[in-house]
C-alpha cells in the first residue's frame, strides 16, 4: 500500500474506530438522547489525540439518523430511540457518501489555499467562514442535519472568528457546528461560552499501542513501544511517525547522539542528503523535531536531577553521560540556538542538508570544548 493510499485510509473522515475517548462519546450521546441537542460543540485536546476523528464520528452518526424536518425550533429534538454508541454501519449508503466526501449535509472550514501564492494559508480567513454561513442559509441537501466542522478553530484569524461568532449567536434549526481546538484558550471567550465542550486527554501508552497495532499490524513490539512513547499519548502523532519511518529515524539520531563526542561525518552527510530531498519534507521536520525534543528532555533531566522516561532502554543514562560533557547553561544556550536555526532555515529556505550537519557539528563542538 502506498503512502497516499494509507493516508487516505487513516483520514479522520474515513476512520471508523476511536480508542480511549469513550467518556466524551458518552457525554455527546447523553445530550443526543435527551430532549434537546446543543447546536455547537468544542472538541479540545492536544494535536493528534483523535479530535477530528471524534468530530467525524459525530458527523457520520448524525448523518445516518432518519430525516425529520418537522422541528423548526432553535435546537432539534433527539430521536425517540436512545442510542448507546456513535458507531454506524460502514455499508450504509449515507455513511459511504460521508466517507467519500460527497455528503451534501456536511461541510468543513479549514485553512484554504491562497490563490495568489498557491500555498495553504497560515490561518482560516473570513471567506472560509462565509462559506459556512452560505451553507447554513440553504435548505439541507439531504433533508437531515446540517453539520459543519471547523478544523481547527484556534487557527481562525480575528475577522473569521467574529464572523463565526455571529453564526453561533443565531444558529439555524437542525444544525450543529463542531469546533476542533488544539489550544482552546486562543479562542474568543464569547465563542467558548456558546459551545459545549468535549475535552479529550492523552491516551495511555497501552492505548496508543492498541491504536498502532490495529493500523500497523506488522510493527514489532519494540517499535510499538518506541512510537507510543514518542507520541506523548497522541495516536495520530504515533501513526504519522509510523508512516514516515519514525522509529528508524529516531534510532539513527540516537546512534549519533550516543557516539558523542565522536561524530561519523560521512554517514551524517548521507542521512542529511536524504532528508534534504524535496520529497522528504515530512521526514526532515520529524527528524529535527525529535532531535530538539531529545535535547530538551536531557536538559530537563540535568536541571531537575530526575531521570527522563526512556524512549529506548538506557536512554536516561546516556543523557546523564552526555549532559556531563558541558555545563547546563551551555546546553541550554545551544538548544535555543539550534531551535532558532531550524526556524530560520524554513523562513529563508536554507540548505536543509547543511542545517542538519550544522546541528550535529554544533553538538560535537560543544562536547569537545
Amino acid at each position: 500500500m502506498s503512502d497516499p493510499e494509507r493516508s487516505a485510509l487513516l483520514h479522520p473522515r474515513t476512520t471508523m474506530q476511536l480508542f480511549g475517548h469513550e467518556a466524551a462519546e458518552r457525554q455527546f450521546l447523553q445530550a443526543f438522547n435527551g430532549e434537546r441537542l446543543h447546536h455547537a460543540w468544542l472538541v479540545s485536546g492536544p494535536k493528534g489525540i483523535g479530535k477530528a476523528t471524534l468530530a467525524w464520528r459525530i458527523a457520520k452518526f448524525l448523518a445516518a439518523q432518519p430525516s425529520d424536518t418537522s422541528n423548526s425550533g432553535l435546537f432539534a429534538d433527539a430521536q425517540s430511540a436512545a442510542a448507546d454508541t456513535l458507531d454506524v454501519k460502514p455499508a450504509d449508503p449515507v455513511v459511504q457518501r460521508v466517507i467519500a466526501g460527497g455528503h451534501g449535509g456536511i461541510t468543513v472550514a479549514e485553512r484554504s489555499e491562497n490563490e495568489k501564492t498557491g500555498k495553504i494559508r497560515n490561518d482560516i480567513v473570513i471567506d472560509d467562514v462565509r462559506k459556512l454561513i452560505s451553507f447554513f442559509s440553504q435548505t439541507s441537501a439531504e433533508g437531515g442535519w446540517r453539520i459543519a466542522i471547523v478544523d481547527a478553530a484556534d487557527e481562525l484569524n480575528v475577522n473569521a472568528a467574529n464572523a463565526l461568532l455571529k453564526l453561533l449567536e443565531e444558529p439555524p434549526a437542525r444544525s450543529i457546528l463542531i469546533l476542533i481546538a488544539h489550544s482552546p484558550g486562543k479562542l474568543l471567550p464569547t465563542i467558548r461560552s456558546r459551545c459545549r465542550t468535549l475535552k479529550l486527554t492523552p491516551l495511555s501508552e497501552d492505548g496508543v499501542r492498541a491504536v498502532l497495532a490495529a493500523q500497523y499490524p506488522a510493527l514489532s513490539p519494540d517499535d510499538l513501544t518506541v512510537l507510543a512513547r514518542l507520541s506523548s499519548g497522541a495516536p495520530g502523532r504515533a501513526m504519522e511517525m509510523a508512516s514516515l519511518g519514525g522509529v528508524e529515524l529516531y534510532r539513527q539520531m540516537a546512534r549519533y547522539l550516543t557516539a558523542l563526542p565522536r561524530l561519523d561525518v560521512p554517514d551524517l552527510h548521507v542521512l542529511a542528503g536524504r532528508l534534504a530531498a524535496p520529497k522528504a519534507d515530512s521526514e526532515y521536520r520529524l527528524f529535527v523535531s525529535m532531535l530538539l525534543d531529545w535535547l530538551e528532555r536531557m536538559i530537563r533531566q540535568s536541571a531537575s536531577g530526575i531521570a527522563s522516561n526512556d524512549i529506548m532502554a538506557g536512554e536516561s543514562a546516556e543523557m546523564l553521560r552526555i549532559s556531563s560533557l558541558a555545563g547546563l547553561d551551555r546546553w541550554l544556550d545551544l538548544w535555543e540556538k539550534m531551535g532558532r536555526l531550524v526556524i530560520r532555515a524554513d523562513a529563508v529556505n536554507l540548505d536543509r542538508k547543511q542545517v542538519i550537519i550544522n546541528l550535529f557539528s554544533s553538538l560535537g563542538s560543544l562536547v569537545r570544548a
